[in-house]
């Protein structure tokens, strides 16, 4: 094995993983990524809100006019009943473009996934390598070696696992951990799901509105979709009836079909009802939300990003927002590092790791927090949060202040790249990090 070459070796080809690519490539750093699926870009994925912090990151990578076409804007959220009753209508999202000089962008995944591939140019196909999956890790003094499921294997200097909520390099690196004696697992509070979602995309119905986001609230249920011309981005939650910590549960046909029929009395619009939206469906997918925060994010030279360590639900749509801010601290950490030491020890890695996971950790709790209460107001959960939700806030918060509140509280302090040079945008809130 090669020990005088930083090389990374990222598991996991999803927004996150290439993130951390494109911020490596821009710091002249080596990377590789693994991805299982045989295609990065896949034809099916949830619909992503991109944040105006994120929208900055693609400014800095000089990916914002790739962007364009590619995702739904929007300009207005406005809350309904299942009935179709309209509770509330603001121009939040551009409130948050003038706060911060970035509008939000409602990708689906495959065109943000696409977005940030082409951030990588033409010369990236040579590290990438779809098809395969992680099956163990070695880890030497100065190194690891990944074995894969077809036999072969690539050394590196560090593992970053980017593979989600069902992350293998964190069972991996959990058990390495066991192995060396530390408690990593023994820790871990385990992931449970209390809600279900059915999300997809759906061909445009001309009687829409596009530009405007809707989202539903009811007793245990919920809704969130968008539109423009072309296409809609939607996600249909419903609380479960017993909290599960099955990560790997798949639906069947007929729980599907349970599924679309408790909903048919819900209109996700309205002039729209689930009814009509199903039937315009491209595609669709029933899985689990899971809600996690991990609390080790790192061991020996192995570091974690993104679903692998921090999972909520989508309420606020800030999960790929949440996992992107990690991709770009701990390349900020990596490309710290390697400005002073071209081959760093274990224990250096093993310290600027660490502080990634201290201030990461902390600041993906506040997140996950407010994703949690966030689907348990939506959905009802119980008196107090009907209450808060549909009554208290829509009467005594204005959309402007409660833009203001979360610009402050979750914005305006993002993390960018520190080594690149760019001229970004700003609005009424100054970044914190300009």
């Amino acid at each position: 094995m090669s020990e005088s070459k930083f090389r990374a070796i990222i598991i996991g080809g999803g927004p996150v993983g290439l993130t951390i690519a494109n911020g490596l490539d821009r710091a002249g750093l080596d990377f590789l990524i693994i991805e299982r699926h045989t295609s990065i870009v896949s034809e099916s994925g949830a619909g992503i809100m991109a944040w105006p912090h994120t929208v900055r990151i693609f400014d800095q990578l000089g990916l914002t006019a790739v962007c364009e076409g590619r995702y739904i804007p929007v300009h207005s959220k406005t809350s309904i009943r299942l009935d179709g009753t309209q509770t509330r209508t603001g121009r939040i999202f551009e409130y948050l473009s003038d706060n911060h000089g970035y509008p939000c962008m409602n990708f689906s995944r495959p065109l943000l996934v696409q977005t940030l591939l082409d951030g990588l140019g033409a010369n990236s196909t040579s590290k990438i390598r779809t098809g395969v999956a992680i099956k163990d890790i070695e880890m030497t003094k100065n190194g690891v070696r990944v074995h894969l499921t077809d036999g072969s294997f690539e050394d590196g200097a560090i593992v970053i696992g980017a593979d989600g909520v069902h992350s293998r390099t964190r069972d991996i690196m959990q058990r390495l951990a066991e192995e060396a004696g530390e408690g990593f697992a023994k820790e871990e509070e385990p992931i449970v799901s209390n809600y279900q979602i059915f999300y997809g995309r759906a061909k445009y119905v001309p009687k829409v509105e596009v530009g405007n986001f809707f989202e539903t609230h009811g007793t245990y249920r919920s809704s969130q979709i968008s539109a423009d011309k072309n296409r809609m981005h939607f996600g249909i939650y419903r609380k479960l009836p017993t909290p599960t910590t099955d990560l790997k549960k798949e639906y069947s046909k007929d729980e599907v079909a349970e599924f679309v029929e408790a909903f048919s009395d819900v209109m996700v619009m309205p002039n729209l009802s689930f009814t009509e939206l199903y039937e315009n469906c491209e595609w669709t997918r029933l899985v689990n939300q899971h809600e996690g925060l991990m609390k080790h994010w790192h061991y020996g030279r192995v570091v974690l990003a993104g679903d692998s360590c921090a999972q909520m639900t989508a309420a606020v749509g800030l999960g790929v927002n949440n996992g992107i801010q990690s991709a770009v601290f701990l390349v900020n950490k990596i490309q710290g590092v390697l400005s002073n030491n071209s081959n760093p020890d274990t224990e250096t890695l093993g310290r600027a790791f660490e502080e990634y996971q201290n201030i990461r950790r902390e600041e993906s709790r506040v997140i996950c927090e407010i994703a949690a209460k966030s689907i348990r107001v939506n959905t009802w959960d119980s008196y107090m949060a009907w209450f808060l939700g549909d009554i208290i806030f829509p009467w005594m918060v204005s959309d402007e202040k409660m833009m203001t509140t979360a610009s402050n509280r979750l914005v305006r302090g993002a993390h960018k790249f520190d080594f690149i040079q760019a001229d970004l945008k700003s609005g009424k809130i100054p970044w914190v990090s300009s």
